[in-house]
């Protein structure tokens, strides 16, 4: 069976679609019969309403990956809480999530609460068979965040959430530690407010890995910075509704 990787929330969608676009992102990968939701995006309603439009049942996600903090990529997990029937494993920074509160912008309903068995992240963990969490990478700010890999074969995904920090280190460390190549890399690029010459660095990092499709959520100015460097068609779209088969 292949593997597919659905772009869920985004701050771009597929025209012509009643999908939502707004900022933040999220992936659902499916491998093997399971579904996982990789991040959440920013508010509960889109993400409800995306996995609405696109047919995708909350109760037939089989666990949740959360990669940072940051409420763009978490803040969204109360949309597919409400409409479960039942309780799902959420792996995601510690202390990440608590009780809703007016501060709070990760807060989950008392019965969302319920409906969660959270688990720490931080180190190699292998959460279904081909489909593995990093452990944390720290941009110059010290702000962590973990990727998805996730294998088919001899193809390997690396999947993002943000990727504030240089890519170099991501792409050897999951290389070494898998074993073999990456294939593709698909999620975003935190270069919207960096200067050119930075995504100059991120394009020498990226050119390695011969398919490249970037979310929109950090905007427009770092992928047209990357396409400088890559080219029209080394930089793909991936907005909402857009599916990539590892194959």
């Amino acid at each position: 069976m292949t593997t597919k990787i659905t772009c869920v929330y985004d701050e771009g969608s597929i025209p012509g679609t009643s999908l939502i676009g707004a900022k933040g992102t999220a992936m659902l990968i499916e491998k093997d019969g399971k579904r996982v939701l990789f991040n959440t995006g920013m508010r509960p309603r889109y993400l409800a309403h995306n996995l609405e439009w696109l047919s995708i049942e909350p109760d037939s996600i089989d666990l949740v990956v959360v990669s940072q903090s940051n409420p763009c990529d978490s803040g969204g997990l109360n949309g597919l809480l409400k409409n479960r029937s039942s309780s799902i494993d959420v792996h995601c920074p510690e202390g990440l999530y608590g009780k809703r509160t007016l501060l709070s912008r990760t807060g989950l309903s008392e019965e969302n609460m319920g409906k969660t068995v959270f688990h720490d992240i931080g180190v190699w963990t292998e959460v279904l068979p081909g489909i593995h969490i990093t452990p944390f990478f720290y941009d110059e700010k010290g702000y962590g965040e973990t990727f998805l890999v996730v294998e088919d074969g001899m193809k390997v995904a690396l999947i993002s959430g943000r990727c504030s920090c240089m890519p170099d280190k991501v792409i050897s460390d999951v290389q070494e530690h898998i074993g073999k190549k990456i294939t593709v890399f698909i999620g975003p690029v935190f270069l919207e407010k960096k200067k050119k010459p930075v995504a100059k660095e991120y394009a020498e990092m990226l050119e390695s890995i011969p398919e490249l499709y970037i979310n929109h959520c950090v905007g427009r100015d770092g992928i047209v910075n990357l396409r400088v460097h890559l080219g029209l068609e080394g930089v793909n779209d991936f907005y909402v509704g857009n599916v990539y088969q590892l194959k």
